[in-house]
């Protein structure tokens, strides 16, 4: 059966996320005590228990959401023999897709993302910005919208995550200026809660300290395709890793785009791998023929394996 992984990113987190995974599989259990001992973090009370501000700090988010992530891929795979055909994760969960395909080390892959959390926080606080949902408008209105409401500041779509949802980044007057354009073409604008302006040029600083970063990573050959949010279409080799993920903190999810580069495989299900189902609804508004299966709990485990007979 076609399967394809998919790999939720910042904003599917809460206090809670991946307990009972823990409880119920001593691997799991054994994966986070690893991962705090790697990260001197405790896992385990951010995942579980938050508070939830303290687990919505992105240097905090970015490890926990890949931990969880890599668990629940770790019991398909072990309890349902998961062999997924290609993957693609949101942002952030394009690591998760790169350690779960063996391209990344976990351990690595822990470090990384804990790192690149803290050099958005760092960006964020050098260069103030946000996050607008823009619902209503097409993808070419979008780009338009920040040309018109950018006026020499910093404004870009930074998520193409569905055809009539596209979010942007910037600057915060410039959003200010791109809300009041959007109440006058009968538009709406949703802020989002984020601390800075993501994969938007205010992360540039982010990216060169992650560059820093990869120079000491090795990356793998794939176990299956990933499919970059940067290009939209499959990472070439271990060789072009680095590359990509510098450049993705700078440029658009193109969410919309992966998915139907994804479709070209021919998958039966998508299926959701971490907490939230934030990515099956997008996967609705792009591709509703193709159903998604979401694991976020072990009682998802027995309704997965119903529709897969």
């Amino acid at each position: 059966m076609t399967l394809i992984a998919l790999f939720p990113g910042q904003g599917s987190q809460f206090p809670g996320m991946g307990k009972e995974w823990v409880r119920d599989f001593s691997y799991a259990r054994e994966m986070l005590e690893s991962a705090s001992q790697s990260l001197n973090l405790d896992f385990a009370r951010l995942c579980f228990e938050g508070p939830e501000d303290e687990l919505t700090r992105t240097e905090n988010t970015q490890p926990c959401l890949l931990l969880i992530s890599c668990i629940g891929f770790e019991i398909l795979s072990r309890e349902l023999n998961f062999s997924p055909v290609a993957s693609a994760g949101h942002s952030l969960g394009e690591y998760s897709a790169l350690v779960c395909a063996r391209a990344l080390d976990f351990e690595d892959g822990l470090k990384l993302t804990r790192k690149r959390g803290e050099l958005m926080a760092q960006a964020g606080k050098a260069n103030q910005g946000g996050m607008m949902a823009v619902m209503g408008l097409s993808a070419e209105d979008v780009e338009k919208l920040c040309q018109d409401a950018a006026r020499g500041e910093v404004l870009v779509p930074a998520n193409f995550n569905a055809p009539s949802q596209v979010v942007i980044s910037g600057t915060n007057s410039a959003l200010e200026r791109a809300q009041e354009l959007l109440r006058q073409r009968k538009a709406k604008g949703i802020r989002l809660k984020v601390s800075a302006a993501f994969h938007s040029p205010l992360m540039q600083a982010a990216a060169d300290g992650l560059a820093v970063s990869l120079s000491n990573i090795t990356f793998h050959q794939f176990r299956f395709p990933v499919i970059s949010n940067l290009e939209a279409k499959e990472y070439p080799g271990p060789e072009s890793a680095k590359d990509i993920l510098v450049k993705q903190v700078v440029n658009p999810v193109r969410w919309t785009e992966c998915i139907e580069r994804l479709k070209s495989f021919q998958p039966k299900f998508f299926v959701e791998i971490g907490p939230g189902k934030v990515l099956a609804g997008l996967v609705k508004k792009i591709s509703p023929e193709i159903p998604v299966l979401n694991f976020a709990s072990t009682a998802d485990l027995k309704l997965i394996q119903e529709a897969l007979q």
